[in-house]
């Protein structure tokens, strides 16, 4: 019997050295059989390396399009979209990771945000779903998320009572003054206190007035590395806790140039460095995801995590804002559960001082004091 001649060396399945020719593809590759396993393949396909999923997804949440990505994977975009899927749905939730990551939860101001976005899952005639998001105000991170059909008081409520089942302390809340959220927010937190943005709009303004016109803008320092001390009334034992140290101070007090060069930076692009970006870049994105259609829960889940985790201009990511420590954080070991890594930095090092100034400065950016 004619076994045809073999080219390999070995079956790359079990090994065997009964292989012979198997016809050849639709591009005229050649395709090998094992007589003993019975698997087929092509050898040009072996030689290349198998794709990283991890990165295929991460080039998708940053913005990518199927037709980008089948420079990564070489295949089709419903392969593609199979493969994104799975890797997602195999990801922790991000709400679990986070509170992995920091067992007590305290801030200062969470910011109460949604959005609608389109989405043609489940029987929604409207072809629209809504996000409502709870944000910390220091750091930015998204402490907590729901989805619902659209926007409704049973989709706060939700949001709000896990947030307390977490353990969440926070004595205060900012949202755009939504009716919704207010009701949700006396049912769940009822000794906070609740502002409207406009409250906010006003401390900016002066803000920038101290800013610009102050004599002495030594005050605006010392506001931000005492902020400490303050929240200390507020019960938040461990809020800001970094500024405890003397030597964190004065870090903050030798740099006056560099602080007041980056509270000068959030000033000029607010829209960009607080909530408001992610509320921009959530709706930037999601109006080009395809597979969202199917089911939000994945991808919205994974894109959160990807921002929270991505490194900020400054060099962290805001997961390491708000853990008030320096973390190398990866998307691929959000995925795997993994903790993030804390970084041990000499205090003098230029990084650990971009880490704490950022720290003041967003400090003294909370309209609540």
């Amino acid at each position: 019997m004619h076994y045809g001649i073999p080219t390999t060396d070995s079956c790359p399945f079990c090994h065997s050295i009964r292989i012979i020719k198997h016809g050849k593809t639709s591009t005229n590759n050649p395709r090998f059989r094992c007589r003993y396993c019975k698997k087929t393949w092509v050898q040009s396909k072996l030689l290349k390396p198998a794709p990283n999923f991890g990165d295929l997804t991460e080039a998708y949440l940053s913005g990518l399009s199927y037709r980008d990505l089948r420079s990564i994977y070489h295949s089709s975009p419903t392969r593609i979209n199979q493969k994104i899927r799975e890797y997602l749905m195999g990801c922790v939730q991000w709400e679990d990771y986070l509170d992995a990551c920091s067992p007590k939860h305290e801030s200062r101001l969470i910011h109460l945000v949604g959005k609608k976005f389109k989405c043609s899952s489940g029987d929604n005639k409207e072809h629209l779903m809504f996000i409502a998001m709870a944000i910390d105000a220091l750091s930015s991170v998204v402490l907590g998320f729901e989805i619902g059909k659209r926007d409704s008081r049973d989709v706060w409520t939700a949001l709000l009572d896990r947030i307390n089942c977490r353990g969440f302390v926070c004595p205060t809340f900012m949202s755009y003054g939504s009716k919704k959220i207010e009701d949700s927010l006396k049912i769940v937190f009822p000794y906070s206190s609740t502002y409207i943005n406009f409250t906010r709009t006003c401390y900016d303004n002066q803000l920038k007035k101290d800013l610009y016109y102050s004599i002495d803008n030594r005050k605006l320092i010392l506001e931000a590395i005492n902020a400490y001390q303050t929240n200390q009334t507020a019960k938040l034992e461990n809020y800001l806790i970094i500024f405890k140290e003397k030597r964190m101070k004065d870090i903050v007090l030798n740099s006056k140039d560099h602080f007041f060069k980056r509270l000068n930076e959030r000033i000029m692009m607010k829209n960009t460095t607080r909530f408001e970006g992610l509320l921009a870049a959530f709706q930037a994105r999601f109006e080009k995801f395809h597979m969202i259609k199917y089911d939000p829960e994945p991808i919205i889940n994974g894109w959160i995590a990807w921002w929270m985790l991505i490194p900020l201009p400054i060099g962290f990511s805001r997961l390491s804002l708000y853990l008030q420590n320096p973390h190398e954080t990866h998307f691929k070991d959000f995925h795997c559960g993994n903790p993030p890594k804390r970084l041990d930095l000499p205090l003098d090092s230029p990084e650990m001082k971009t880490f704490i100034i950022e720290l003041a400065v967003r400090s003294l950016h909370i309209p609540i004091k």
